[in-house]
């Protein structure tokens, strides 16, 4: 068996009646998700489904993601998350890549497995949830897809074989498949068990969406494998959230960096007591220092923030859980992985240098599907190209500076988009900020700030935000406009869309 499929038979040995997961009032012990995954994977097989052959499913967080997932990767074939927020024409792009044989999908997106059925009669459809609503033809039920049989690992499986395809956001072009083998996905995920110290002992939420790596690699399969209890929600609301950890004395949760600003501001508002809480981590976007502190003085202990990517599969660089952690960093190395920083010549940065970050790692992926010359500029003798800029101090801890394409250059000179924000986040009255740039006759390049206040009716005003701002940023890294919004656009990701806040900005100040 290869690592993953041995991981997965270690964790479905576990006691039989413990319970492993939990789904709204629904518990589910280790003895029926592997009588369950076994069958699921017994029924793939007689769908004629082959090693190498993609599944697709278009899934809220919920037990038959995992059952489907689990079968998937006992028999050699390869799933293929796609974003359960999608509509047709999104989730059309990554069908027409990867050409799956067979489609997971909940009755909720029956308006869009319609269209897609139009385009790709081929596909086998299997539906989870009632479809006794549904006026369209229905497709055979999710229960009707496992087997009788329990089918074991198959064996013969290559450790480099694909196991999970994941897709990139896609926001300044057509998303691409990231490809993991089984050994990647396996090491991805005991990188992360390790970076949260998981055990039997914990309760972790998932909250993250699955069919993304910081819910399906970095929460979902670390907290399974280590034997930790699981709670699976889709995107809770801060309420939401906070009544789960409750009732289920969850441990662990993990949130990006807009879901924890909402989870602190409600948590300041309401005073909820969360005694079983004991770590947190906030990713996707910078975490401003002054967020920290709130989320401290409310719990007595600091919320983790690092750094990952699709391609790595996990995260890369994180603050440590236990030890010194420096407020702003994205931490130090993740567990089996290295870290530099490297210039435009290859060679390495020095200390507090900017340059690109490169991470060599078990985790990468083995490539882009069916995208040789995407693959071949994604590595360097072995080290993978993040994309991000930063640089790391002399005690080591890595400094996120901005994302290459995200640089703003006025009048020849680089402006961190992170850094401007990271000033604004300090104003009282702002909730949310992102900086984007917008062409300038007259410098090539200015910084817009993309405000969302604390509230409507108490909006600052835009002559406070310069003089706030002036004297902590260099005059040419000033925004030149400012654009107010009621809330800032987010990504099919849960990420700050800084694309269509482009094209925003762009359209109200460009000249």
């Amino acid at each position: 068996m290869t690592v993953l499929q041995e991981a997965i038979d270690q964790s479905l040995s576990r006691e039989a009646k413990r319970i492993a997961l939990y789904h709204g009032e629904q518990a589910y012990r280790i003895g029926e998700l592997k009588d369950q995954s076994l069958k699921m994977a017994a029924g793939l097989i007689q769908q004629g489904l082959e090693v190498g052959d993609r599944v697709g499913f278009m899934l809220p967080n919920c037990p038959e993601a995992l059952i489907t997932t689990l079968a998937s990767y006992n028999q050699g074939l390869v799933i293929v998350p796609i974003n359960y927020r999608f509509q047709a024409n999104d989730a059309s792009k990554f069908i027409d890549q990867v050409e799956p044989k067979l489609l997971v999908y909940h009755v909720d997106k029956e308006p869009v497995v319609t269209e897609l059925k139009q385009r790709y009669s081929e596909i086998k459809y299997f539906c989870v949830g009632d479809q006794s609503a549904v006026e369209t033809e229905h497709s055979p039920a999710f229960e009707t897809l496992p087997g009788n049989d329990l089918l074991e690992a198959a064996s013969g499986i290559p450790e480099d074989h694909p196991a999970l395809i994941l897709f990139t956001s896609g926001s300044t072009g057509i998303p691409k498949g990231v490809v993991h083998s089984q050994r990647t996905v396996f090491e991805a995920f005991d990188s992360a068990r390790q970076i949260f110290d998981f055990n039997e002992e914990d309760v972790v939420l998932v909250g993250k969406s699955i069919s993304h790596a910081g819910g399906l690699q970095t929460q979902l399969f670390p907290a399974f494998a280590a034997g930790s209890q699981i709670v699976l929600a889709t995107n809770p609301s801060p309420a939401e959230a906070v009544a789960i950890i409750q009732r289920h004395k969850v441990t662990e949760y993990a949130m990006l960096a807009s879901n924890f600003l909402d989870f602190v501001e409600f948590m300041e508002a309401h005073h909820e007591g969360l005694p079983s809480l004991r770590k947190c981590i906030a990713s996707g976007d910078a975490v401003p220092h002054d967020l920290h502190e709130r989320f401290k003085k409310l719990f007595g202990w600091e919320a983790l923030e690092g750094c990952g990517m699709t391609e790595v599969g996990t995260y890369y660089s994180v603050n440590p859980l236990y030890g010194k952690r420096k407020w702003g960093s994205i931490g130090l190395p993740a567990p089996n992985m290295q870290v530099r920083v490297v210039q435009s010549d290859d060679k390495t940065a020095a200390v507090n240098e900017t340059g690109e970050l490169m991470v060599k790692s078990p985790t990468n992926t083995i490539g882009y599907w069916n995208n040789p010359e995407a693959t071949k500029r994604l590595f360097s003798d072995g080290w993978l190209h993040t994309g991000d800029l930063g640089y790391a101090d002399e005690d080591g801890y890595f400094w996120f500076v901005s994302r290459k394409k995200l640089l703003i250059v006025r009048r020849g000179s680089n402006i961190s988009p992170v850094e401007i924000e990271n000033v604004l986040d300090e104003h009282p009255l702002i909730h949310a900020t992102v900086v984007v740039g917008v062409p300038d006759d007259r410098d090539g390049e200015v910084p817009v700030a993309c405000i969302a206040s604390m509230e409507d009716t108490n909006r600052p005003v835009e002559s406070e935000l310069r003089e706030f701002v002036a004297p902590q940023l260099a005059a040419y890294k000033l925004p030149k406009h400012y654009l107010f919004l009621s809330e800032l656009p987010q990504t099919a990701t849960g990420k700050f869309d800084r694309h269509e806040l482009e094209e925003m900005a762009g359209e109200a100040f460009a000249k």
